[in-house]
């Protein structure tokens, strides 16, 4: 396996720490409004600001009792509901992490790349100094080329990068197309195409890679051979005929 495969999954140890947050919500309504606010600080969810907000409330109103003899319950409720919403909103955590770690991971590449041409090209030029009183040999592809009667247009044509294919919609594709998908098998393409069917549709990407059970890390992956077309509508109907 390459680096740059090692690079695309991220391992045990990232998931584990980057979702260390769940800990809170774990201890108890007390604290884990500061684990839903750090969330929504650095990912920018809606949804952990909600939640976050409210189980901060909800703590202060269990802190001053203001609910009486029912404030055990009210907290053991809060304490659920905070273990619920933090398990909800851990996949899309983690999604959100991982993307920010590859497009910093792709922004130093380039930098890298250079610096290797400049030294490449500097190694190239020396050579090129030593050699230059040799007559440098045809290459094999030319000499094989001029045997049968080739041109350069064929050797370039030959050598031409194949077109990249199309991406596939989940909204519309089979389950054998959507088994060809990365990170999908024949199994989880026909439990996607179970719950598209049952649901009319997928709203997006994500949406699919959910319903198929793939991975944070493999959702983000999908969205380079995948698309999704809008969701067909229903047949529209204005009321029921009623027979007198």
């Amino acid at each position: 396996m390459t680096t740059s495969s090692r690079e695309d999954v991220p391992t045990w140890g990232w998931l584990i720490g980057t979702s260390s947050w769940l800990l809170l919500p774990f201890i108890g309504p007390a604290v884990a409004w500061l684990g839903f606010l750090v969330v929504a600080t650095a990912s920018r969810r809606r949804a952990a600001w909600v939640i976050g907000v409210a189980s901060g409330a909800l703590a202060l109103t269990v802190l001053f009792e203001l609910w009486g003899p029912f404030t055990g319950v009210v907290n053991a409720v809060c304490h659920l509901g905070g273990i619920v919403g933090a398990l909800m909103i851990n996949p899309g955590w983690l999604r959100t992490r991982w993307e920010r770690r590859s497009a910093g991971g792709r922004a130093s590449q380039p930098a890298r790349s250079a610096a290797s041409t400049r030294s490449t090209s500097s190694r190239s030029s020396t050579r090129r100094k030593r050699s230059a009183v040799k007559v440098a040999p045809l290459p094999e592809s030319v000499r094989l080329a001029d045997a049968v009667g080739a041109t350069s247009a064929d050797l370039l044509q030959a050598r031409a990068p194949a077109e990249p294919a199309e991406p596939v919609d989940v909204q519309t594709a089979t389950a054998d197309e959507l088994a060809d998908l990365p990170g999908l098998s024949r199994t989880k393409a026909r439990r996607a195409v179970k719950v598209r069917t049952k649901n009319g549709g997928f709203v997006s990407v994500e949406d699919f890679g959910e319903a198929a059970g793939l991975q944070p890390h493999e959702i983000v992956r999908l969205r380079s051979a995948a698309t999704c077309s809008p969701r067909p509508r229903g047949e529209r109907r204005f009321g029921r005929r009623v027979d007198l």
